[in-house]
């Protein structure tokens, strides 16, 4: 069995270089923690987690608490958080709250009794106030995707203002005057400004603020699909979708009532290697769920080190395309 003298050896760095690398306690160049990952992936080499979590006091865990496990934009966001938590040695654990407030109170108070080092959470909440007696003072969390109000924690947030706006110019510019909107959870950070955007646009350019034409429901009951019907029966000859789940639902119900469907466009979103169906006629907002996840990692394990650093706030910006090349 290879040990961390061997890995030094084998990449021909210092024993401490390693330990930096594997507890991420230090900054090493890039170049030199490629050759010990690389030393360490063909050695085979697994640290001894036991004695090290006696040691350091730390289990080398991140929790991410999700609120829709099955909605790919959080699989995504898993996928990339996992891979860049593994390159510092740290392993990834996830509870799904269902949307529930109630769940995500019960794993913060699970979580942040000593069972992670840090958590990344989706949070259900609305204010910082609901939630803050189940964070322990100073444990590392991070917020992602959606803001809370009154809240000190770091946040990877995500912006569409460029990606609604330019989305809805195209759909003015090929004549659409009647566009409804399909809105996620109204009490969410992301809902509510991609609500306003669509309101921006309308009184930017003189179109009028029809609320029948305004409709809100979450992914989770994939009622959008009905919605997408009552928009047409309001005459619509376009429509904002909130979300990807939704604008999945909104998709179907065209392709399933065709005959009500003719001319009609939807602006909504999708991932970017599931894009080319949607974006090859209408245009879709492309998710950038592999960069929320990478600066979650990297802002939860410096949170860890260094938990005085200032609040930051990361913003990972959606774009609206036209068209997608498949991967």
């Amino acid at each position: 069995m290879s040990t961390i003298k061997d890995v030094a050896k084998h990449a021909g760095v210092s024993i401490a270089t390693v330990s930096y690398i594997i507890n991420g306690t230090k900054p090493i160049t890039a170049e030199t923690r490629e050759r010990v990952l690389q030393a360490i992936e063909e050695l085979n080499y697994a640290p001894n987690q036991t004695a090290k979590s006696f040691k350091t006091g730390r289990k080398n865990i991140i929790a991410f608490i999700v609120p829709d496990i099955s909605n790919n934009y959080f699989a995504n966001i898993i996928d990339s958080l996992e891979n860049e938590l593994r390159k510092s040695g740290y392993n990834l654990i996830l509870t799904n709250t269902k949307e529930s407030k109630e769940n995500e109170i019960q794993q913060l108070k699970y979580l942040a009794s000593g069972i992670a080092d840090g958590i990344v959470l989706a949070s259900a909440a609305q204010d910082y106030a609901e939630i803050e007696s189940y964070i322990p003072e100073s444990f590392p969390v991070v917020l992602i995707d959606r803001k809370l109000k009154n809240c000190p924690l770091d946040i990877i947030n995500v912006s569409d203002a460029n990606a609604i706006t330019t989305g809805m110019e195209q759909l003015l510019r090929k004549g659409h005057t009647r566009i409804g909107y399909i809105g996620d959870f109204p009490h969410l950070s992301t809902a509510k400004e991609r609500l306003q955007l669509y309101l921006d646009f309308l009184e930017k350019n003189n179109m009028p603020i029809v609320q029948n034409l305004i409709k809100n429901t979450n992914s989770l009951s994939h009622e959008a699909y009905y919605l997408t019907g009552e928009l047409l029966k309001e005459e619509c000859t376009a429509i904002v979708v909130g979300n990807n789940v939704m604008t999945a639902d909104a998709y179907n119900y065209l392709a399933n009532h065709r005959e009500l469907s003719s001319g009609v466009q939807i602006l909504g979103y999708q991932h970017k290697d599931l894009s080319h169906p949607f974006s090859t006629k209408d245009g879709i907002i492309v998710l950038n769920e592999k960069d929320m996840g990478i600066a979650a990692a990297q802002q939860i394990l410096s949170r860890i080190q260094m938990p005085e650093q200032p609040q930051r706030e990361i913003i990972i910006c959606n774009q609206y395309a036209v068209s997608i090349t498949p991967q």
